[in-house]
């Protein structure tokens, strides 16, 4: 299960999260960070030009690096500004200091769609020599289908945890590794609303108080950590090759990676499974009032 993991970085460079009180961290505990997912034999890392100082951080740190970069590093596209994808990659680079990163990502279908044709080619001639795979973070089922007709991208990043489930997933796992398309998830711990104490989640949230509800009842039941059971639950899918999780500080790291010992039976993810939310919109942390 260690494999499938992938460190999440925005908190390095920004402050990010609804349960995040700590605010952005330090670069010294951004070293620390990096420093014990290394010795813990985890090899990638996401993150993106839009994520702050993130990659500049995270290239400071490869900088004291020799001979080889430790990682794998996936980054996304900022195509929302001036910048061409082909121009945004090289910044990429230069802000990481490397020469080639692991995966290049459009950030969402929105940029990819607004990406000319002459552009996306000028991308895809630099496969094999600035990167290695093209991706995508997508969003809704709708635009996975579309994604699934084009022979263009080798890795997708699609949400999927306790709440974004099977019942609303499934299908479309099934349907990207039908076509040995790399499946990678976020929001496993919908950005830390899972340990949002209840009685404080209001406003437009609070539908899915009773689905969190739910989950409190199977985790109590079987005697499991909520986080265990959130974690456990994407790294059981087989057709979840990536299951990515973010950190805002050392010592929540260190916990996320204690919960990878526990042992979770695979009944219980039947039950996770018969969670069905119905406010499905509710789900994308962009909808969430501030």
């Amino acid at each position: 299960m260690r494999n499938k993991i992938i460190l999440g970085t925005v908190q390095f460079g920004l402050p990010y999260g609804i349960n995040n009180t700590t605010g952005q961290m330090s670069e010294e505990d951004v070293f620390e960070i990096l420093e014990f997912i290394k010795s813990q034999d985890i090899q990638f890392l996401d993150t993106a030009a839009a994520y702050g100082t993130s990659e500049k951080r995270i290239g400071n740190y490869l900088e004291q690096q020799t001979p080889n970069c430790p990682f794998k590093i996936i980054t996304k596209l900022d195509v929302k500004s001036v910048q061409s994808p082909v121009d945004s990659l090289k910044q990429s680079l230069f802000n990481l200091k490397v020469q080639q990163v692991d995966t290049i990502m459009f950030h969402s279908y929105d940029d990819f769609q607004n990406t000319k044709r002459v552009e996306l080619d000028r991308l895809l001639d630099l496969k094999g020599i600035s990167y290695q795979k093209l991706g995508i973070s997508l969003y809704t089922n709708e635009q996975i289908e579309k994604v699934f007709e084009m022979d263009i991208f080798d890795v997708v990043q699609i949400p999927f945890n306790c709440l974004d489930n099977q019942n609303l997933r499934g299908l479309s796992l099934k349907l990207l590794k039908s076509k040995k398309i790399e499946v990678h998830t976020r929001s496993v711990f919908l950005q830390g609303l899972f340990f949002k104490e209840r009685s404080s989640i209001t406003g437009n949230l609070k539908p899915l108080v009773k689905y969190l509800n739910q989950l409190d009842e199977i985790a109590k039941k079987h005697q499991i950590d909520l986080a265990a059971l959130a974690l456990h639950y994407s790294l059981s899918k087989p057709n979840i090759d990536g299951v990515l999780i973010g950190v805002d500080s050392i010592l929540q790291l260190k916990q996320n990676i204690d919960l990878l010992n526990v042992t979770v039976p695979e009944s219980v993810f039947s039950e996770v499974d018969g969670v069905k939310v119905n406010e499905i919109n509710l789900l994308n942390p962009a909808t969430w009032n501030s």
